[in-house]
């Protein structure tokens, strides 16, 4: 909480709120021990960066890629740069990118994809895990936090909030897609992904979070 209060404390209420409650939902705690200090992460679909802020102050060299320009760290902030006035998240300046996550180039240890692929469609997924795989060197690590629909009353409750969420415009996307824990563990197999593991991280959260992680090949 400390980590987080010092990089948003600059930030308009609206953002210091949504970052509050997008890390009170969210097991981020629960995905950060998968990132190796030192790494090179990069983060899509970021957000205001809540993820991006732990694992740097962990260590990681993060690279964090969002659609949405409103959400960047910093007050006038360049969709064409990497550059802004008046830098508000420290641990992110110049390495926040506004844009969808084709427009990053070389590769990371870590690629990390919380609660995005939901609101994009199921026949686009394919497609983005293939340019995650890319992404990442040999060995390199995918970390996939969604929800797991099989737990009905926690998704029930996930789609009622999400829901609200699109109607408030504060997040970006109208699709609602979920698969169960063996489709997607056998899309990412697809994709070229190996050592597959999946577990729910959910245990006091009224989300049924799910944690996905899988290797391109075997590491050294």
């Amino acid at each position: 909480m400390i980590v987080l209060h010092r990089a948003f404390r600059s930030r308009d209420i609206r953002t210091r709120l949504h970052a509050l409650v997008r890390f009170l939902t969210c097991p981020f705690l629960r995905v950060l021990p998968y990132v190796p200090s030192g790494a090179r992460v990069l983060d899509v679909g970021a957000g205001h960066g809540v993820f991006s802020v732990l694992a740097a102050d962990r260590g990681a060299r993060v690279v964090a890629v969002e659609p949405d320009a409103r959400k960047a760290p910093w007050d006038g902030y360049e969709v064409t740069g990497l550059r802004g006035r008046n830098p508000v998240t420290p641990q992110l300046r110049n390495h926040f990118v506004a844009g969808y996550d084709d427009v990053v180039r070389g590769t990371f240890d870590v690629v990390a994809i919380n609660d995005v692929l939901y609101k994009i469609p199921l026949t686009e997924w394919d497609a983005f895990l293939t340019r995650a795989r890319e992404r990442l060197r040999d060995g390199g690590m995918l970390l996939v936090k969604e929800h797991d629909p099989t737990a009905r009353l926690k998704n029930a409750w996930n789609r009622a909030q999400e829901s609200l969420a699109t109607m408030l415009s504060l997040t970006m996307g109208e699709s609602f897609s979920y698969e169960t824990p063996s489709a997607f563990i056998a899309r990412l197999q697809r994709a070229g992904f190996g050592q597959i593991e999946a577990k729910r991280i959910d245990f006091g959260y009224p989300h049924a979070h799910m944690l996905y992680v899988a290797r391109t090949s075997r590491p050294n």
